[in-house]
């Protein structure tokens, strides 16, 4: 989706003229995917801190968005993933099919989706029923005003009563938490990116996080949860300072790249290591 300019000065903060004109900062474009389908997903399991595979479908989302990018004349000057393995296959197969197969892709496990820990793999229904019987909702209720902090802090308090001594598993993280390592991520990248002077960016997340981060950079602005398409783009402009939001949920790359009806997967769609990783 993108945003009218009436709209995208809801989410932008201007700065005073002289501010401006003393900032010299290069400007950057954040080109935010969400990754491409996964089994999991296919299975309607919960899937954050967890991993799967690309499914097929997964797999031809992300070379048309890697196709689509390239018929948009859109190239990146950096690119970085989440660490998870859906994450980074999605980010060496839009680099592979845009043009970029030797841009090296930067993973930082800063980028992971939300832990929801002993919830993990569970079937979605049941962590979301936990969550809206813990705040005395219908899941009819819940899933319409549903926000990731609140999703975040309710899911850690139910698992800390679900650990059990001596599980070897991570606990579910609070919002808090989840903010502190996506600030932390978001800062080291808009770092090097400034070092590099500026340019396009692309970083492959999550669903939930992608969220997360536009509460974190654009605060106290009217940033609704969105329920984000697999290899969705949400693409945002660091300028003097402050983010634009210019495009959420933007799934128009994908569509004018798509593979022809038919089209079997190219050899590459693995995804291989790119060049210099």
């Amino acid at each position: 989706m993108r945003l009218s300019p009436a709209r995208l000065c809801l989410f932008t903060l201007f700065l005073a003229p002289a501010a401006m004109a003393a900032d010299s900062t290069p400007d950057i474009e954040i080109y935010i995917a969400r990754h491409g389908k996964t089994m999991l997903n296919a299975s309607d399991q919960v899937q954050g801190w967890s991993d799967a595979v690309l499914t097929p479908q997964g797999q031809r989302q992300a070379i048309s968005l890697g196709r689509g990018l390239a018929k948009h004349g859109i190239h990146f000057t950096a690119a970085y993933s989440c660490d998870s393995g859906r994450a980074l296959q999605t980010a060496r197969l839009v680099l592979a099919h845009n043009g970029q197969a030797r841009l090296p892709v930067r993973t930082d496990w800063r980028f992971r989706e939300f832990n929801f820990g002993s919830y993990e793999t569970a079937a979605n229904q049941t962590l979301w029923q936990a969550v809206a019987a813990q705040q005395q909702m219908s899941l009819a209720q819940w899933l319409q005003q549903v926000t990731p902090k609140a999703f975040a802090d309710t899911v850690a308090a139910l698992d800390k009563t679900r650990q059990k001594t001596g599980s070897d598993t991570w606990p579910a993280e609070d919002y808090a938490a989840i903010q502190r390592r996506l600030r932390s991520g978001m800062d080291e990248l808009i770092s090097q990116t400034r070092q590099s002077g500026g340019g396009k960016v692309l970083l492959v997340s999550h669903g939930l996080s992608i969220n997360a981060l536009l509460d974190l950079l654009l605060p106290g602005q009217a940033v609704a949860t969105v329920k984000l398409g697999n290899a969705s783009i949400t693409h945002l402009r660091l300028q003097h300072g402050q983010y634009q939001l210019l495009e959420v949920n933007d799934l128009r790359y994908v569509a004018d790249g798509q593979l022809p009806a038919g089209a079997s997967l190219p050899a590459d769609s693995i995804a291989p290591p790119t060049a210099a990783e």
